[in-house]
C-alpha cells in the first residue's frame, strides 16, 4: 500500500484533469468488459455482430456499471468492480463452453448445485486467451489504482442519475415487456451466443422464458378430445404383442452420454467400441432416439422419457426438473405404481443433482437410491462404473425375488461416462482409439470411446444375467445425449458450425442408441427412429401393459412426426426441418394438439385431464 501511495503522489494531476481521467476510465470500463467477455466467449467482439447487436450488448454493460456506481457511490471503485464481475462471468462462461459445449443460459441459475456436484471432475487450466484477458484486466485495474482515491460515497449529481435511472427503467420495461426485439430481428441463440453476444443473448433468453398459453387453448375442447380416447384401467388386459407374456420386472437404464459417434461419420477405430450392442438382435427392438439436449442437461432427457412431454414447447434451455414439475404430476412412475410395480429410481451420484429427490417424489417413485445407498461401487476416473451400478440392480432383483409375485420397475441413471474426457485415466484402460485420418488428434474422443467400450461390456453382463432369470424381464437402455468431447471434433465431422448446418446434419448430433430387450419372445425390430418423448409409450406397448390415453395419442402422433425435439422435426416422409411452418398441414395440426395437451398436463393443473394422463380407476 505504501508503494501504491508513492505512485499516486508521483502521478499528481490537477483536480479537473483527475476528474476527467476518472470519467474516461469509467466510460471505457463497459467497452473493455464487453471486449473481454466476447473474447472469452470465442467471438470477435467487433466483427461477429451487427451494429444493433453490439449496441444492445453495450447498453446492458453501461446500465449495470451505472447501477454498481449507484450502489457503491464511488466512480473509480465501481469501474473496477464492474470490470472484475464481467470478467469473472466471462471466465465461467468459457469453462461452460469448454466442458459442456454451450454457453450459460438463465436456466443454469437453477442448476448451480448440480454443477458444484461435478466441479471436481474437471481441469481448470488457463488457456492463452484467458491469460491475455486477465492481463488486460490487470492493466485496467492498475490505471484505476493510480487515480486519486475519492473520499467517502459520492453519487453523481441528481440532474445526471435521475434521468439515467428513468431511462434505464424504460429500457428494461421495453426490453422485457414489448416486441421491439422482434422488430429488430433479435431472437434467442439457443446453442451458442455467436448470433447475439453473451449478455444480450442471456437477457433475450430471459425475455423469452415465460410460458404462455398456446394459441386457441381451450380446456373444455381438450376434455372432449380426451374423452374419445380415455386411458385403460389398471386391470385392463391388452393383447400381448408376442408370446403371451408380460414382464414381471422392467429395468430402464438411461446411460450417461451413451452414444455411437459413427452417427456423425464413418469413424475409424482400432476396434469396435459397441460389439455386444450391435450383435444383439434376438428378442430386441433397436434403433435411434433423438434427444433435445447435447453434451449436458441430462435431466431434460429424463423428463421427456418419464412424462412424454417434449421440451421443445418450453423456454429455451430451461430445465423442467427445476421449474415445472408439480407434486402428483403424470409420469411413467405413477403409471407403474397403478399397475402394482414397486418403483425405484437409482442414481449413483449425489441426490442434489437436478432437484431429483423432489422430482422423483413428485412423480411417485416408491424408493430413491443415490450415491450413499449403493453397495460396493467401483470407480472409473471419478464416477461409479456401469458394471458395479448394474450389480446393485441385480442385488435388488435377487432380494425382491424372495417375495414371490412382487413386480419391480427400476429407473436407473448411470454416471460412468460423464464428462470431462480430458482427465486422468484412473481405473480405465485405453482400449479404443481413433485411427486413419483422425489418429492422434482427439484424446478426449479416445477416452470417451474407451468408456463406451466398458459400458458395452457391462451391458453384456447385465443381459446375460437376466437371460437366465426365471421371471419375465424387460430391459430398456438408451443414451441421454451425445458427449461434449471437443467442439472442433463436431464441427469438422459435420462440416461447419452447428447454427449453419442443414436440419438433417444438425439432428445427427442429437442421435443416441436405444435398445428394448426381453428374456422371452418379443417381436424383433431394427432401425426404429423416434424422439425421446415417445420412448416410454413404445416401452409400454412392447410390454403389453395398459396404456394411458396420452400414450395412445403419442403413438399415433409418432406416425406423422417420428421426431420432435428442441432442434426441429422429422416428418413421416423422412424430411428433417427446423421450422414448424414447413410441416404438412395434418402434422402441424397434430403438433398443435400435442402442445395444448402438454400445457394442460404441466401448467393447467386445475383442469388436468386425469382420465387421459393417468390410468383410470377400475
Amino acid at each position: 500500500m505504501n508503494v501504491l501511495a508513492e505512485m499516486r503522489r508521483g502521478v499528481r494531476l490537477p483536480p479537473r484533469i483527475s476528474r476527467w481521467c476518472s470519467r474516461l476510465c469509467f466510460a471505457a470500463g463497459p467497452l473493455l468488459s464487453y471486449h473481454l467477455v466476447e473474447l472469452l466467449n470465442y467471438n470477435d467482439p467487433w466483427r461477429s455482430f451487427s451494429p444493433v447487436q453490439i449496441g444492445l450488448n453495450l447498453i446492458w454493460y453501461y446500465l449495470i456499471a451505472f447501477l454498481v456506481w449507484l450502489a457503491l457511490g464511488r466512480r473509480t471503485l465501481s469501474a473496477g468492480v464492474t470490470a472484475c464481475l464481467f470478467t469473472l462471468v466471462g471466465m465461467i462462461n468459457r469453462y461452460a463452453i469448454r466442458f459442456r459445449g454451450r454457453t450459460i443460459f438463465p436456466g443454469d441459475l437453477t442448476s448451480v448445485r448440480t454443477a458444484l456436484n461435478v466441479v471436481q471432475g474437471y481441469h481448470y487450466d488457463l488457456d492463452s486467451q484467458q491469460i491475455n484477458c486477465l492481463i488486460m484486466l490487470g492493466i485496467y485495474l492498475a490505471v484505476l489504482l493510480l487515480l486519486p482515491r475519492a473520499k467517502g460515497r459520492r453519487l453523481p449529481p441528481r440532474r445526471v442519475w435521475v434521468p439515467l435511472a428513468a431511462a434505464s427503467l424504460v429500457y428494461i420495461l421495453a426490453f422485457f415487456g414489448t416486441g421491439f426485439l422482434g422488430r429488430l430481428g433479435v431472437e434467442p441463440s439457443l446453442w451458442t451466443t455467436r448470433g447475439n453476444g453473451f449478455v444480450l443473448n442471456y437477457t433475450v433468453c430471459l425475455r423469452y422464458s415465460r410460458v404462455e398459453k398456446p394459441r386457441g387453448y381451450d380446456a373444455e375442447s381438450l376434455a372432449q378430445l380426451a374423452a374419445q380416447k380415455p386411458s385403460d384401467t389398471a386391470a385392463a388386459k391388452p393383447r400381448p404383442i408376442a408370446a403371451g407374456k408380460k414382464p414381471t420386472n422392467i429395468i430402464v437404464v438411461m446411460n450417461e452420454s451413451f452414444s455411437d459417434l459413427s452417427y456423425l461419420d464413418e469413424l475409424e477405430t482400432n476396434q469396435d467400441y459397441l460389439p455386444f450392442y450391435r450383435s444383439l438382435t434376438e428378442n430386441a427392438v433397436k434403433g435411434t432416439a433423438y434427444a433435445s439436449v447435447f453434451g449436458g442437461n441430462t435431466a431434460n432427457s429424463e423428463y421427456e422419457f418419464l412424462t412424454g412431454h417434449t421440451t421443445a414447447f418450453l423456454p429455451a434451455d430451461s430445465v423442467p426438473y427445476q421449474l415445472y414439475v408439480q407434486p402428483g404430476a403424470p409420469s411413467l412412475a405413477a403409471q407403474m405404481n397403478a399397475l402394482g410395480y414397486e418403483t425405484v429410481a437409482m442414481h449413483p451420484y449425489h441426490a442434489s443433482g437436478w432437484n431429483r429427490r423432489a422430482v422423483y417424489r413428485s412423480f411417485g417413485f416408491d424408493r430413491m437410491l443415490f450415491l450413499d445407498d449403493f453397495q460396493e461401487l467401483t470407480y472409473m476416473r471419478t464416477y461409479a462404473t456401469d458394471r458395479s451400478n448394474y450389480e446393485n440392480i441385480i442385488r435388488m432383483y435377487e432380494e425382491k425375488e424372495k417375495e414371490k409375485g412382487q413386480k419391480l420397475f427400476v429407473f436407473n441413471v448411470t454416471m460412468q461416462n460423464h464428462s470431462a474426457y480430458n482427465v486422468d485415466w484412473n481405473g480405465l484402460e485405453q482400449t479404443v482409439w481413433l485411427t486413419g485420418k483422425w489418429a492422434g488428434r482427439f484424446r478426449t474422443v479416445n477416452q470417451y470411446l474407451s468408456l463406451i467400450r466398458e459400458s458395452d461390456s457391462a451391458l453384456q453382463e447385465l443381459i446375460e444375467y437376466f437371460s437366465d432369470a426365471e421371471e419375465p424381464t424387460m430391459i430398456l437402455l438408451f443414451g441421454d445425449h451425445q458427449p461434449q468431447v471437443a467442439t472442433n471434433f463436431y464441427t469438422e465431422l459435420l462440416g461447419g458450425e452447428f447454427e449453419e448446418l442443414p436440419a438433417a446434419a444438425a439432428q445427427s448430433r442429437q442421435r443416441v442408441p436405444f435398445l428394448i430387450w426381453a428374456n422371452y419372445d418379443i417381436r424383433e425390430q431394427e432401425g426404429v427412429e423416434l424422439s425421446l418423448n415417445y420412448l416410454s409409450a413404445l416401452l409400454i406397448e412392447q410390454a403389453a401393459l395398459p396404456q394411458t390415453g396420452y400414450q395412445r395419442f403419442l403413438l399415433a402422433l409418432r406416425g406423422q412426426l417420428p421426431v420432435i425435439n428442441s432442434v426441429g422435426y422429422l416428418d413421416a416422409e423422412g424430411n428433417f426441418t427446423y421450422e414448424e411452418e414447413e410441416l404438412p398441414d395434418s402434422a402441424r395440426k397434430a403438433l398443435e394438439t400435442y402442445r395444448q395437451l402438454a400445457y394442460n398436463a404441466i401448467f393447467d393443473t386445475g383442469n388436468l385431464l386425469k382420465d387421459f394422463f393417468f390410468l383410470r380407476e377400475d
